[in-house]
């Protein structure tokens, strides 16, 4: 048996990694979760991340334990490249001062955990999706309708300030979670678990990695655990 430790922004994300991650792998998992409140960002992942990290130190190495930090990217610069986004100067200042999450995560790991990831006591691994979980979500239900992740929508929902703003004076179009809502009624599922199941189980990673580089950077990490026993 397989353990593995999460912590996320929501406990239906909980659902879908564990199920991307089993669908790499090709090996069943426990799931130990540890999630952050929804909606609580990177200031509160720096908050509890520590107390996960300082857990997996002092435990020690743990047979067939593994752990996970997951967060969605939320227009900051994408990893590794960090590139300027398109739409940068668009969004107002708050945004354009975001820093790279997967760097943050890494940088707090690495404080705790010590500089060379092979040297944890447990593997890990980030996820941070471009621009949220909902993009992958996207991908794998209609792969053929978007060309990648970068031709998504960047904003959570059509009616936000931000997207507001950005579209103005144009009405925005539906945005992330507006798409996944349609699909989860063209599926006839009213819970977002159920939603979030569909997504794991319709999941084809070598397919995903393709068109979604955030995804590719997460699988590899996974793929690395078993190359590393």
């Amino acid at each position: 048996m397989n353990y593995l430790y999460i912590l996320s922004e929501d406990e239906n994300d909980d659902v879908f990694y564990k199920g991307c991650i089993e669908k790499i792998t090709g090996e069943h998992f426990e799931l130990i979760p540890r999630r952050i409140r929804k909606g609580g960002g990177i200031s509160y992942v720096r908050k509890h991340l520590p107390l996960l990290l300082r857990d997996i130190k002092f435990s020690g190495y743990i047979e067939n334990t593994f752990f996970l930090i997951a967060l969605d990217n939320d227009r900051s610069p994408t990893h590794p490249d960090h590139e300027i986004q398109r739409f940068l100067n668009k969004l107002p200042k708050k945004e354009r001062i975001k820093t790279c999450r997967y760097c943050e995560i890494e940088n707090l790991a690495k404080q705790i955990l010590g500089a060379d990831r092979n040297s944890w006591p447990i593997s890990g691994a980030i996820a941070v999706p471009v621009q949220m979980i909902e993009s992958w979500f996207l991908l794998i239900c209609d792969s053929k309708k978007y060309e990648n992740e970068k031709s998504l929508p960047i904003f959570a929902k059509q009616k936000s300030e931000l997207a507001k703003r950005f579209y103005a004076p144009k009405k925005p179009s539906k945005q992330l979670k507006d798409l996944c809502a349609d699909e989860r009624t063209k599926l006839q599922m009213n819970l977002k678990k159920d939603f979030c199941k569909y997504c794991a189980n319709s999941l084809i990673p070598d397919k995903l990695q393709i068109i979604s580089d955030s995804f590719g950077l997460f699988k590899t990490q996974v793929i690395d655990w078993f190359e590393q026993k």
